[in-house]
Parts: structure tokens; sequence; C-alpha cells
């Protein structure tokens, strides 16, 4: 096994295509899908499922490139070492699942000390690999997402890793749709899951097959048959201005009214909804925030209580 090809696998998941990947990577395309291939076979593994659409990545293959993507951050943080100053640079990493808000509240603290010599870290990935992320050191806090119904099987998860979490917001399910959804143009901000019956679902895999799957069960929207299962969360949103489909978020609507959500994607609350969704930080128990970190924790729980 090869740092090319674990950068090559990396790579292609983050782009669901081969020849994009290609491209990027300057390097043909042939090329780069046998040497993928031959990463297969020396693991006796699919990393990426070929079908008639394009690729697919298997569970296997899910599970590796979160290993993948923690190698690589820590391999870049190595080769950043010799370059930085770090006696005069301040320094912040954080690991988030794709929420354009957190990214906002980034943005802030950035330009809160742009003058001061700061260098930022920040690395997206899924729920796993943003705990990994924490986990393995490569970050000093994490922003992770759940549905209420796993509150206590996440605790359990984060304590065998020695992770401390912090709720920072706990609020109603939501249902995203986008423009060529009928809902989008709905006068009022709620929604029953008899509505939901004749659109189809864009789904994360975790809620497909994954530890998330009885969460359908608990929102009466397992018989819905007709659905695409995505693995990472900015196609979900990619498919919803495309397609008339629906989706479940956790999604904290107050955060998104202080900042900017996505322009053609409406949100609105699911009524009746035993379960909730919540947000929360996550920090190893043996890791002292620094300065920057509170200042981006204030930011951040600034955007759940304050309207614009």
């Amino acid at each position: 096994m090869k740092l090319e090809q674990i950068e090559q696998v990396v790579e292609v998941a983050k782009t669901k295509s081969i020849s994009q990947a290609a491209a990027n990577m300057y390097i043909s395309q042939p090329n780069l899908s046998l040497s993928i291939k031959n990463l297969e076979k020396e693991i006796g593994h699919q990393i990426f499922a070929r079908t008639g659409k394009g690729i697919e990545i298997t569970a296997f293959g899910r599970e590796f490139i979160s290993y993948a993507q923690t190698i690589l951050l820590q391999l870049y943080q190595l080769r950043n070492m010799s370059l930085d100053d770090t006696k005069n640079t301040l320094s912040f990493s954080i690991a988030n699942m794709h929420y354009r808000y957190v990214n906002h509240a980034i943005g802030t603290l950035f330009q809160n000390h742009q003058s001061d010599n700061i260098r930022m870290e920040v690395f997206e990935g899924g729920r796993d690999s943003v705990i990994n992320a924490v986990y393995e050191k490569n970050c000093e806090i994490g922003i992770v997402g759940m549905f209420s119904h796993y509150h206590k099987i996440a605790l359990k998860q984060f304590d065998s890793k020695d992770i401390q979490y912090y709720r920072l917001s706990s609020n109603p399910i939501t249902i995203a749709v986008g423009k060529m959804n009928p809902l989008f143009y709905k006068d009022s901000n709620y929604v029953t899951t008899d509505l939901l019956d004749q659109y189809p679902l864009v789904v994360l895999n975790e809620l497909d097959c994954g530890p998330y799957v009885s969460v359908l069960e608990g929102l009466g929207l397992q018989r819905l048959k007709t659905r695409i299962v995505v693995s990472e969360r900015a196609t979900v949103y990619d498919l919803l201005e495309k397609t008339n489909c629906f989706t479940i978020t956790t999604t904290n609507q107050m955060a998104y009214k202080n900042t900017d959500y996505y322009p053609d994607i409406r949100s609105l609350i699911l009524e009746d909804s035993q379960i909730c969704g919540e947000i929360g930080w996550i920090k190893r128990k043996d890791h002292l925030p620094s300065k920057l970190t509170l200042e981006f924790l204030q930011i951040l729980s600034g955007y759940y209580t304050i309207l614009n």
C-alpha cells in the first residue's frame, strides 16, 4: 500500500468520480483505476462498487476512507510543522459534519484574528470521522449532530474513547426540500408525515442501513421505499436542488436564521415527532480548550439564541 493510493482513494470518495479525481490529481483515468484496483486486490476488499451509473462506496470502503482521512490529516500536520513558527502562531483546529453555519462561525473567528498570525485547520466528514479526528488528536474539538433517539448510545461511544460531549442545542426534527418540491412553497413552516408520502426520500446511508436506521421507524417514514441513499451530506443538498426529494435533518433553524442557509433549500419542522435533533461539541477528556476555542464556542452558541 502506497501513500499515493490512499490519497487517490480519498480524492475519488470526495469527488464521487474517477474521471474527476484523475483530473484533479493530474493523472490518467486508466492509471487511477488500475492503482485503486491494485490496492483493493492487496487488501482483499472492495472500496468502491462499480455500477452503470458510476461508483458507490462500499461498507468496507466507508470505514477504510475514515481511517485514510485521519492518516492524511496527520501527515499534512507533520509536513506543516517544519513550515510553522509555532511560537508566534495562534492555532485552532476543528472537525465539522459539514454544517454551513459552523463554517460561518469559523470565518468570524478568523476575521477577529486575521492580523494575529493565526493558523486554522478545518476537517469535514461524517460523524465517525469527526469523532476519530478528535480521538486521534488531529483536531482540538469536533461539532457533531445526532438524533435524540440515540443520545445514550452516542454518550457510551464518546466515553469509550475518553471524549466529553457538551450539548449546544436541542431542536425539532426538520425536513429539507428544494424548489422542485411543492412543499418548498408551503405557507406554514410545519409539515406532517402524511404530506411526505408522495415524495421520494434522499438519505444518508446511516439512516438506511446503519446505526440510525430505526429513526425512520420512529418518525413513521420507514414505509417510503422510493429513496436515494448517499454517503455525503453535500450530495444530499445537491440532490434536493435537482429533484423533488426531501431529507430528514437535525438542522437548527435558529442557527441558520442567523447565518445563511442554502438559498434554494427550505427547512420545515416535522410536527408531532417524539424524536429531536441535537447538536453538540466534543473534546478529549485530557484536553483543556484554548482561548481561541472558547471564543469560537461563544460565537457559535450565539447563533442558537440571537436573531439578526
